[in-house]
């Protein structure tokens, strides 16, 4: 029985070994990559990254060749990162989106993949819908889970996280901030990796 990748608020999340296969994380990637391809025919590019999950370096090495089969250069960030990173690499980049492998808070048996479009935030239900649909038809069958249109990114440039994002994108780096705090509100705010981005320091 195919099994149905359902692309939620931020993409598709699965067990690995039982929903998330190569197979099936092919055929997703096959649906992101003909939607870039409807959107802009000739030199789009399209950032990949991912977490410190289990096998997510292989995983991004398949979105890449595919990518680059649909003549989409794949923007490879080589080592883990978080998703605010990956989000400022398709601005910063001007790429036209990013894959990006992660299933964020859930545990570590997890995997999964989050699309982004140029602006670094998830796609607008239409976006998803028309990735389903330039899926390879015995191949891909994608379904949204929430009616909600996602909201815009913001990226607030004065706090720490930020630079953080920039030094990992593209040239990651290991150590990120786990707080930041702004001068102008007195906010202080801490922040737990749980599974996503829980690499030693």
């Amino acid at each position: 029985m195919t099994t149905q990748i359902k692309f939620g608020t931020s993409g598709w999340r699965a067990v690995m070994a039982e929903e998330f296969t190569f197979h099936n994380v092919r055929r997703a990637v096959h649906g992101i990559a003909r939607y870039v391809k409807s959107q802009r025919q000739q030199g789009a590019r399209v950032v990949v990254g991912r977490d410190p999950r289990f096998l997510g370096e292989t995983f991004c090495s398949i979105a890449s060749e595919i990518l680059s089969r649909y003549g989409i250069t794949p923007l490879i960030i080589a080592e883990p990162a978080p998703t605010p990173a990956i989000s400022y690499a398709v601005i910063h980049e001007k790429a036209d989106g990013a894959i990006n492998f992660t299933a964020s808070h859930n545990p570590p048996e997890y995997n999964g993949i989050k699309f982004s479009t140029p602006d670094g935030a998830p796609p607008y239900r239409r976006s998803r819908s028309k990735s389903k649909k330039r899926s390879p038809p015995a191949n891909n069958q994608v379904q949204n889970r929430d009616p909600r249109l996602r909201p815009r990114a913001s990226i607030p440039s004065r706090h720490t996280w930020l630079a953080c994002a920039k030094q990992s994108t593209l040239q990651p780096s290991r150590k990120l901030d786990c707080a930041w705090s702004s001068t102008r509100s007195g906010v202080r705010l801490a922040a737990t990796p749980i599974y996503s981005y829980a690499t030693p320091v």
